[in-house]
C-alpha cells in the first residue's frame, strides 16, 4: 500500500488538510470533510456507493466522473484507517511487563 502524504496550509481564514492526490478537507467546504479536491463529492458517499452490490470501481468513478485512482486512493485511506486507527491497542506490547509467574515465549530465529 501507498503511503499518502498530507499536507495542511490555511486558505485564508479556512484550514486545509490534502490527504494524498485526490482527497481533501476543507473547512470552507461542505463543513471540512472529506471530499475529492476540486469537487464537493464528499468521499464517504463514494465508499457507500462502491460498497453496493454488484458495484465496480470504473462505474463508481463515472457516476461521480472522478479517475479510478481517486476511488483507489480512498479505499487506501479507509484501509489505513480500520488497521491503524481502530484497532485496540496491542495487550502485551514487547516491553510491557507481564503479570507475575508468566514468562514471554519468542519464536526461534
Amino acid at each position: 500500500m501507498l503511503e499518502m502524504k498530507i499536507r495542511e496550509y490555511q486558505d485564508g481564514k479556512y484550514q486545509v488538510r490534502e490527504i494524498g492526490k485526490y482527497i481533501v478537507a476543507h473547512q470552507g467546504i461542505c463543513h471540512g470533510q472529506l471530499t475529492f479536491k476540486g469537487t464537493r463529492v464528499l468521499v464517504p458517499v463514494v465508499l457507500e456507493s462502491l460498497a453496493r452490490p454488484g458495484r465496480t470501481i470504473e462505474q463508481v468513478a463515472a457516476d461521480y466522473h472522478l479517475p479510478g485512482e481517486a476511488i483507489l486512493e480512498a479505499l487506501q485511506l479507509a484501509t489505513s484507517i480500520v488497521r491503524n486507527e481502530l484497532r485496540l491497542p496491542d495487550p502485551h506490547p514487547d516491553n510491557a511487563p507481564l503479570p507475575k509467574g508468566t514468562k514471554r515465549i519468542t519464536a526461534a530465529a
